[in-house]
């Protein structure tokens, strides 16, 4: 009898049970970005993704007139949330709501089954105890007030069709609320990422640096890996003038008091520092494809780096929770 190993993605189909991915943080912070290497690690089959939009209790007309932001607690349904990701990790079917960004209003809820992983993505996934019950690993993503002024702007501005000046007003008017609501939440997250603009002065070799950061990626200490990680350093690649500038910082360090591990990542990576990473994060999952973002060159970015290591927390976790059904 010849036994087939299965690959973590088809032991997740057949689970019958719903693993919760919570991403939090402002808007346009960065979250669907940084959740991007879990979806392609793991595939459309495998994972659902939506937005806490659809889950405000007033629409923009109603919070203009009351003069309350979205990231106030009391314009969202949190208690709907967690019931629906009850319902959801039951393997049920939930109507969930929809709110239309492009005019500011609901449309009709639609039936909504989660796949075997579920991402939700919001100001407040780990706001309250009974959304933190529902959720098996917390995220929070934390760019610097300029790097998310940029993104709020092009999102709002290129994607959802708002006018600059009304952006530029609302980001005001949000940073308030922004303390109050959202930004405590890291102390809940199992996993913080904080992203600010590049330390490294600007390289004259690279026709094109786009946009490059320095991101620190912040986790509860890790006692073990689903396999033996490699970083490794190609050294003739650092010494080439074709490849760009980074730099790479480790420590320990506590956190909201948890002992936690901090990795720094400023500017773009050789592909040949993450290839082995990613091999076998990919054999892991039973999946080919690329998991980080890539720069022009096929350099690594260092987001990239960072969805990266997200994604092998969620493999520890995954295994954690198979082990458990």
């Amino acid at each position: 009898m010849i036994f087939v190993a299965l690959s973590l993605a088809e032991r997740l189909k057949g689970s019958g049970r719903v693993f919760v991915v919570a991403v939090a943080g402002d808007s346009g912070s960065g979250k669907t970005t940084l959740s991007r290497g879990i979806r392609r690690l793991l595939g459309e089959e495998v994972v659902s993704t939506f937005s806490m939009d659809d889950y405000h209790s007033l629409d923009r007309e109603e919070r203009r007139v009351r003069g309350m932001t979205p990231l106030n607690p009391e314009a969202n349904r949190l208690d709907l949330l967690a019931e629906h990701l009850r319902s959801l990790r039951r393997g049920e079917t939930i109507a969930k709501p929809v709110y239309d960004h492009s005019v500011g209003i609901f449309r009709e809820p639609v039936p909504f089954r989660s796949a075997p992983v579920l991402i939700i993505e919001g100001l407040h996934p780990l706001y309250t105890q009974k959304l933190r019950r529902e959720i098996d690993l917390g995220i929070f993503v934390d760019p610097s007030r300029a790097v998310k002024r940029r993104w709020k702007i092009r999102r709002d501005c290129g994607d959802r069709g708002y006018e600059r000046e009304a952006v530029m007003a609302e980001i005001l008017a949000r940073e308030p609320d922004y303390k109050l609501y959202v930004d405590v939440q890291k102390v809940y997250a199992e996993a913080v990422v904080k992203i600010d603009d590049t330390r490294l002065r600007a390289s004259s070799i690279l026709e094109n640096p786009g946009e490059r950061y320095s991101v620190r990626l912040i986790q509860e200490v890790l006692e073990a890996g689903p396999s033996a990680v490699d970083l490794t350093i190609d050294l003739s690649a650092l010494f080439r003038l074709a490849e760009g500038e980074f730099s790479i910082a480790f420590q320990r360090d506590d956190y909201y008091g948890k002992r936690v591990s901090v990795l720094t990542v400023d500017g773009e990576l050789h592909r040949s520092m993450v290839e082995g990473l990613e091999a076998k994060l990919q054999a892991l999952a039973g999946s080919t494809g690329p998991i980080c973002d890539r720069a022009e060159g096929d350099r690594v970015t260092s987001t990239g780096m960072a969805q990266l290591l997200l994604s092998w927390r969620l493999l520890e976790k995954l295994q954690f929770h198979l082990a458990k059904a």
